[in-house]
Order: structure tokens, then C-alpha cells, then sequence
């Protein structure tokens, strides 16, 4: 059942003074202003009068009563099977939601969170799905909404932008920019999805230039606690602008970013990778640092290394790419070009082939976990840290399909500055910080029963590489979301007075909380998603 009635989407005009949403806000009244006649589902009408929760069977019900049943899965159907085994990490496949349900539009969102107001019913938002950890986009007992089916991607007439909906991958936004000369700044994996990579910072193979995919977002369309959307922008609700730029999904849910675009003639590009062998590892580790301190010279060009144990031989995969569809032209290579690999696969390719080509190192179907840590610029402590990770690693290499690995990237002073534009972001870094490297490691492995001994032994190699970094001055407190565990409380992690001013903007559109407590997981305001847990915390 639909009742189509007056749509009223919040704007600037309508929303006064210091509290977004009234003390007297009625939820029913709400659902009205968005086409939902609650006095006509029985369900929830009876609710409404009672002033009580009745969970999340109600919701459920009721979203498929207004949405019809293509919009909702339940348990026991092969297509919720297919949905929960479709995450990249099986902990998120192991949770168990008590509906699925797929809007279409972003109206479609508004009256699902509002719905969760009044049955007091929990609820996960799934864009991409490429988080590690269960929880993170799937919610066991609740509402998962999945945004699937809005995957629209539309350039302007003057293609300065490009509005381009959570349901959507990278791969399929530069597939559908790929006959324009221009993109966005996004993931360099295909299947990383837009949602969570842009509201946790994204560093793309642009970023030295450009700065993050957050840094690069001309305004969101936002679905905030009271159901109302709104356009947030430097100019519009500039706060929740600035909040979102890497504050994650404890403010509303975006149902449209609104992208900048970059030139990116036949949407062309130089990269791949070249593996090298331990003999090499001192020259790959200077030339790593080498790149990370003279990037301002050639912006275009980025790297990241991933030290691995291939069957018990160790190998440095590295990552080379250029912003230009140009080879080897630029002498900020000359290092690398210099040290012989056994592999090379670099070479000029489009941005959706190469984001494709990198989707090979990131296989579904697999227990996950990210770990993170950022330290200042420093040679001798990256050879340190990956000598730190070999050995701690060591005591997990009979685990069943474990595959550890630690990787090094750098966060530029080309991509701190540009952390500055549109009044900044709240992720507490600077040009004074830097530059930085980004020390990334992850693992698969095949069985339950191993967490604990992966958890165990990766733990300690982040604690003695955090002991090492401070006992040498070049601690940093920052913990990059997109690669940061359960563990970890990254919002901590941005500093004291961002802190306070994200709960401040959470306080000030989500006065009751809907954002932290009805949708519980993720990276919330004041504590990791698995708080005390013994393992490495961050600061």
C-alpha cells in the first residue's frame, strides 16, 4: 500500500535555529509528509496509539505493505542466502538480519529510518559491502538496507560534477564515465563501494593531486535522523558537510554524492604491479620513502607496497601508477626502474581495466580483518616494521589459508593540503604532520576457530610497531577508517576538538541519537565497534 501524498523535503528555508529536529517531532506525522499513512497499516497504527515498540517484525511487514514485496527479502529465501554470501567478508555473512530491504530513490530511505523510529527496530545500511568485520553493513535481528538498486551515476551538462548514488561500485562509476574524458575521485578496487569509502576519507590514484574522494565531494543529499534530506555543502548545512567528509555513518545516510570531476583524457592511466625478492626489500623500502618525500615534484605518481610470505619465500608487490597515460616518463621512478623484479606488470590501461585488474587481490568469501596505524615519515622505521611483521607473523603460518600481509602507503603533502579545501575535514591531520605513512596490515584466513590466533599475533605486530614509532618520535594518532578494525576507535583517533565537534553537529541534526543507537554499527562517535577487547586499540 502507497498513498501518494505531499512530499515535503526539508531545504535551508524550512529548518531554523540551533535544533534541526523539534522536542515535540512526531514520527507518524513524519511518515505523512513522506506518502506513509500510518492509521492505514494496522500494525503500526496500533503502535502509534500505544506509544510502545513491537520490533522488527513490524517493520519489516510494513515496508513490504507500503513498498510491495519485491522491495523486501526475509530469512529461509534463496535470495537472502544470495545476499548475506554476497559480502566480501564472511564475519559480515555470518550476521543474520531479520529483513533486507532495497530502496529505489532516497524518499524510499527516509521512510525506512523512520519506520525504524517507530518500532524501535536497528538497522545497517549496505552500499558496497567491503568491510571486514561483522556488524559493519549487516545487522544481526534488524533492517539491513541495501542500496542496490540506486545505482544511478549522472554528469552534468557542464561536467564539472557528477550525482552518483550508494548502490553504485567504483568499477561501475568509471564504467559509466568512460566514454567522457572526465572522472572523480574514487576506490582503485572495482568493487569497493561508494558509500563507505567516501564518508571515511578514499584515497584514489588521483590523490597527491587532488586530495581524498571526501576532500572532493561537492555536497551530499543526506537523509537525517527526523527523515527529512537535505543538501549539504559548503554553503548548505556546512557543518554536516564538513562532518561528513570522513566522520562516517553517524550523521545521516547519504543517498547522493554530488562528485567533482577531474580531467582524465580517454580515461587513460599508467600503472601495475612489479614483485620483487628479498634481496631487494633495502633498495624497494628506500625507494617507497624516497617517492613518499618527493611527491610534490610529480604528483601524478603514487605507490603502495604489500610485504608478503608467498609459501614461505618473502616478497615485496608493488604497486606503481601514474596519472597520466604515460610509461616510465617521469625520473620520481628512476628508483624503482633501477631494482630488478621478477614481474612487471605495469602498463597503460583505462581506470575501470586497471581498478578491475586490482579486484584479483581482494577475493570474496573469506573471514577478514583490516589493521592501521600511521606513522611520521621514516625510513629506518618502515624496515623496522616490516621486520616486526615477519616475525610476529610467523607463529600464524599453519593457520588454513591464512594470507597476512602489511602494506606501506603515503599520505603526501599534496594530499594533506588538499585536506584544507572547502573548510577542511575532521580527520586531524595537516601538512605539519607530514608526510605520513599509512601502515595497513590485513589477513584472510578460512576457519572460526583461528580468529583468536590471528587477532593474537597481528595485534602484537601493531603494538610493536606502535612502541617502536613513539620511542622514536614519529607516532601519529590518526587511524584511517576505510583500514581501520573492530578494535579500534577511530574517531578518537582525529583529536580531541573534532571529536567534540562531530558529536556536537551529531547532536545538533540526530538529537535523539537515531544515528548511534538504531544503527549501532560501524565506527561510533565514542567507542570502537568492539570496545575493550585486549587486542590493539589505536590511542
Amino acid at each position: 500500500m502507497r498513498l501518494f501524498l505531499s512530499l515535503l523535503v526539508a531545504s535551508a528555508a524550512t529548518v531554523l535555529g540551533q535544533t534541526f529536529e523539534p522536542a515535540d517531532f512526531n514520527i507518524t506525522e513524519a511518515l505523512l509528509e513522506q506518502g506513509v499513512n500510518v492509521s492505514a497499516i494496522p500494525k503500526l497504527s496500533e503502535l502509534a496509539e500505544r506509544s510502545t515498540t513491537a520490533g522488527c517484525s513490524i517493520a519489516c511487514n510494513s515496508l513490504k505493505l507500503v513498498y510491495g514485496s519485491g522491495s523486501i527479502v526475509t530469512q529461509g529465501s534463496p535470495a537472502y542466502d544470495a545476499f548475506t554470501s554476497s559480502f566480501w567478508s564472511t564475519r559480515q555473512g555470518e550476521v543474520n538480519p531479520y529483513c533486507i530491504f532495497k530502496p529505489s530513490k532516497g524518499v524510499d530511505v527516509s521512510v525506512a529510518v523512520l519506520i525504524s523510529r517507530l518500532t524501535q527496530c536497528p538497522f545497517a545500511v549496505k552500499s558496497g559491502g567491503h568491510a571486514a568485520f561483522a556488524g559493519a553493513s549487516n545487522i544481526e535481528g534488524g533492517i539491513t538496507i541495501s542500496f542496490e538498486l540506486m545505482k544511478a551515476v549522472t554528469l552534468s551538462s557542464d561536467r564539472k560534477t557528477a550525482s552518483v548514488e550508494p548502490g553504485n561500485r567504483w568499477g561501475d562509476v568509471y564504467q559509466a564515465l568512460s566514454s567522457t574524458d572526465v572522472t572523480v575521485i574514487g576506490g582503485r578496487v572495482f568493487n569497493i563501494g561508494t558509500g563507505g569509502l567516501t564518508t571515511g576519507g578514499g584515497i584514489s590514484f588521483f590523490s597527491s593531486i587532488y586530495g581524498w574522494a571526501c576532500d572532493n565531494v561537492a555536497s551530499y543529499d543526506v537523509v537525517t535522523a527526523s527523515g527529512t534530506i537535505v543538501n549539504a555543502s559548503p554553503t548548505q548545512f556546512p557543518d554536516l558537510y564538513w562532518a561528513l567528509r570522513g566522520g562516517g555513518n553517524n550523521f545521516g545516510l547519504v543517498v547522493n554524492f554530488n562528485l567533482k570531476t577531474v580531467p582524465l583524457p580517454k580515461q587513460a592511466m599508467w600503472g601495475g604491479t612489479r614483485v620483487y625478492t628479498e634481496d631487494q626489500f633495502p633498495k624497494v623500502s628506500k625507494a617507497f620513502s624516497n617517492l613518499v618525500a618527493n611527491s610534490p615534484s610529480d604528483p601524478n605518481a603514487g605507490q603502495w607496497v604489500a610485504w608478503l610470505n608467498n609459501g614461505g619465500t618473502k616478497l615485496a608487490a608493488v604497486e606503481l601508477y601514474y596519472a597520466k597515460p604515460v610509461a616510465n616518463a617521469s625520473p620520481i621512478f628512476d628508483e624503482y626502474d633501477a631494482i630488478p623484479s621478477i614481474s612487471d606488470s605495469t602498463q597503460i590501461r583505462t581506470l575501470a581495466e586497471y581498478a578491475q585488474t586490482n579486484q584479483a587481490s581482494n577475493p570474496n568469501g573469506l573471514r577478514e580483518v583490516y589493521w592501521g596505524l600511521t606513522v611520521k615519515l621514516d625510513q629506518r622505521l618502515a624496515d623496522e616494521a616490516k621486520d616486526i611483521f615477519y616475525q610476529e607473523t610467523a607463529a600464524i603460518a599453519n593457520v588454513a589459508g591464512a594470507n597476512p600481509v602489511i602494506i606501506y602507503q603515503g599520505i603526501t603533502l599534496g594530499q594533506l593540503a588538499a585536506m584544507t579545501k572547502n573548510g577542511g575535514n575532521p580527520l586531524g591531520i595537516s601538512t605539519a604532520d607530514g608526510p605520513l605513512y599509512l601502515i595497513h596490515i590485513a589477513c584472510w584466513w578460512n576457519n572460526a576457530s583461528d580468529d583468536t590466533r590471528v587477532y593474537s599475533a597481528l595485534s602484537k605486530v601493531l603494538v610493536r610497531i606502535s612502541d617502536r614509532a613513539k620511542a622514536l618520535g614519529k607516532m601519529n594518532d590518526y587511524i584511517y577508517m576505510n583500514y581501520a578494525s573492530q578494535f579500534e576507535d577511530v574517531i578518537k583517533s582525529y583529536g580531541t576538538d573534532n571529536k567534540a565537534k562531530l558529536k556536537s553537529v551529531a547532536s545538533k541534526y540526530d538529537p535523539t541519537g537515531v544515528y548511534q543507537t538504531l544503527q549501532p554499527g560501524y565506527f561510533k562517535l565514542d567507542h570502537a565497534p568492539v570496545p575493550n577487547s585486549g587486542y590493539y586499540s589505536g590511542i
